[in-house]
């Protein structure tokens, strides 16, 4: 009996190839196995999910949506939705296709489209080119192959797509509307593959995880139902409201969401001051990020405290209040401490200084966010009005020269 190589089985059909871009039509063949979840799921995801304040609840629930279907991570900037985002792609075993959305998107960027290409000896040619939906497609099939071969590899391959709503999802995703919201191995047709090459099926392992930022309704685009239905939307927000009594130098363990937030803002904010000055001597950044967190959490803790409060008063305000509702995420948190050490380093600020620094970081840092729409102009002015140091100059004219240019009111 004749010897018969895998080559010979793959094109018999005997067993489905490792490459899928020139046989779109046979991922088919593996389309029916389903996500795998590794019997120490949580571990995983505790694991994957180190240092991101993400509540359990959360977590667990993302989870479960995505052993489901299409998931979108909804929530304000700042939030930890693309570090979720990828940490559940983790936990899961599988690699990412990341693309980020963008209003001109049409079937084209997402299906697939025809480009002329011209080589190097001058010749053109029209060559197909897959959309993000389809390359990760592709991609994803080819995965689950190489994770049958070795239990090791990924065992999928998933589309992230960052800021959902900056395109105009219905136009976008044509045809995908079908296929996205059926179980059924049904197949879509790729008008820009060859004959041959044409049907997709899209295998059941594969998953879309999109974000999509809930608060700034600027420049973005509305979600119709159709779109809504095919996916399962779960909120990652701010942190909870810190407890009443529980002081932001806690070392409570576990600690209050709230708390261990501000801890990692300190140590990230002074990690990363600490790479940035020692980017080229790498074996002094354990030290110097050690000294900066001794300055933070010395004679520097009342500011921080200070801005914690800040943060506070407009995280969790409420209508009665009269303050402008913030959802300010972590990410703006950490960038500006980062930018007050910075500047105090820089300038060789001493401690007596220091509230100035602070108070200009927030000025640049934190005040732009309240030029938005949802923000009521006679709450900002109010607000600004009830200042006091080390906030008192530098944040609130930036807040009240916003109130000044939507011609609200004039200084």
């Amino acid at each position: 009996m004749p010897d018969v190589n895998e080559g010979t089985l793959v094109e018999q059909g005997a067993i489905p190839p490792t490459e899928f871009h020139d046989k779109i039509e046979r991922i088919r063949e593996i389309a029916e196995y389903d996500i795998d979840s590794p019997p120490d799921l949580a571990a995983r995801l505790e694991k994957a999910t180190e240092g991101l304040l993400i509540a359990p609840e959360t977590l667990r629930a993302a989870a479960a949506a995505l052993r489901v279907g299409h998931v979108v991570l909804q929530g304000p900037p700042g939030t930890g939705k693309s570090s979720l985002a990828r940490a559940l792609c983790d936990a899961f075993q599988v690699s990412t296709f990341p693309v980020t959305a963008h209003e001109d998107w049409t079937v084209f960027d997402v299906i697939g489209r025809l480009e002329l290409r011209l080589h190097a000896d001058r010749k053109e040619e029209i060559v197909p080119v897959n959309g993000y939906v389809t390359e990760s497609v592709v991609r994803c099939a080819n995965a689950i192959v190489r994770h049958f071969d070795d239990p090791a590899e990924p065992q999928a391959e998933w589309l992230l797509i960052d800021e959902l709503n900056r395109a105009h999802m219905d136009r976008a995703f044509g045809e995908l509307f079908t296929v996205l919201g059926t179980d059924a191995a049904l197949p879509i047709t790729l008008p820009h593959q060859r004959e041959g090459n044409r049907n997709l099926v899209i295998p059941r392992r594969f998953r879309i995880i999109a974000t999509l930022n809930s608060f700034d309704r600027q420049f973005v685009n509305n979600l119709s139902q159709a779109i809504r239905r095919r996916f399962t939307f779960i909120t990652v927000n701010i942190p909870g409201k810190r407890p009443e009594g529980a002081a932001w130098s806690s070392d409570a363990n576990p600690a209050p969401l709230a708390v261990q937030e501000s801890r990692i803002v300190v140590q990230r904010a002074a990690a990363r001051v600490a790479k940035r000055l020692t980017s080229l001597n790498v074996s002094k950044t354990q030290q110097m990020t050690s000294d900066i967190l001794g300055r933070l959490n010395g004679p520097l803790a009342p500011l921080v405290v200070h801005l914690f409060d800040l943060i506070e008063r407009v995280r969790y305000a409420g209508p009665e209040q009269r303050i402008p509702h913030l959802p300010i995420g972590t990410a703006q948190i950490i960038d500006t401490v980062e930018l007050f050490l910075l500047r105090l380093m820089q300038d060789g600020v001493q401690t007596e200084g220091a509230g100035e620094v602070l108070d200009w970081a927030a000025s640049v840092k934190i005040v732009p966010l309240f030029d938005t729409d949802v923000v009521a102009p006679e709450a900002l002015k109010e607000f600004a009005g009830t200042l006091t140091e080390p906030f008192d100059k530098a944040t609130r004219r930036e807040l009240l020269g916003i109130v000044a240019a939507g011609m609200h009111f004039v200084e």
